[in-house]
């Protein structure tokens, strides 16, 4: 099979994996408001934002690790499989931007969660969640950018013509030997 179709898939999987994690948080925050409307007390409002949260950071946990074996798989085929070093880079920076999340912004942010009861922990809690946001924007502009060079690639070299060409330079490359 070819690497550029394969790095096609890995990158397809990861840009829909993120889109549909940012669904899934805001559904399960938006859930547990609307099923605190009908709660009578703050209590029980409270107890379902913290359900949801404690959802969403396993969620997130997890998908971070994903995107961790997605990075390193697109990566490796994009360097060493197809020999682009420009598309092998942007997937680099993509990988080490899900590690900077996955080890140093989540756990910050984990621990923190427990105590948001604290505003000083809330505020510092904010200021780590949006980092984790604009991150995780950065990787998605970085994620389209990367697509917009690997698929022309991909589709130009999925035609008959080029698959005819690229066996004609093969033909006549071994024939040189």
């Amino acid at each position: 099979m070819d690497s550029k179709r394969i790095a096609a898939f890995l990158l397809g999987a990861w840009i829909l994996g993120s889109l549909f994690m940012i669904f899934v948080a805001t559904q399960n925050f938006a859930t547990a408001d609307r099923m605190g409307q009908t709660a009578s007390d703050e209590a029980s409002r409270q107890l379902l934002h913290r359900m949801a949260g404690q959802e969403n950071q396993l969620f997130f946990v997890n998908w971070e690790r994903t995107e961790l074996l997605l990075g390193i798989a697109l990566a490796g085929v994009l360097i060493f499989a197809a020999g682009a070093r420009l598309t092998g880079s942007l997937a680099g920076i993509m990988l080490l931007i899900a590690a900077a999340q996955h080890f140093a912004v989540t756990p910050q942010m984990l621990s923190l969660s427990t105590h948001l009861d604290d505003a000083a922990q809330a505020s510092q809690f904010g200021k780590l969640h949006a980092i984790y946001g604009v991150m995780e924007v950065l990787k998605l502009v970085v994620a389209l950018a990367l697509a917009a060079l690997v698929l022309p690639e991909w589709r130009y070299a999925s035609t008959p013509r080029a698959r005819k060409a690229s066996s004609i330079n093969a033909i006549s490359s071994s024939r040189v030997m």
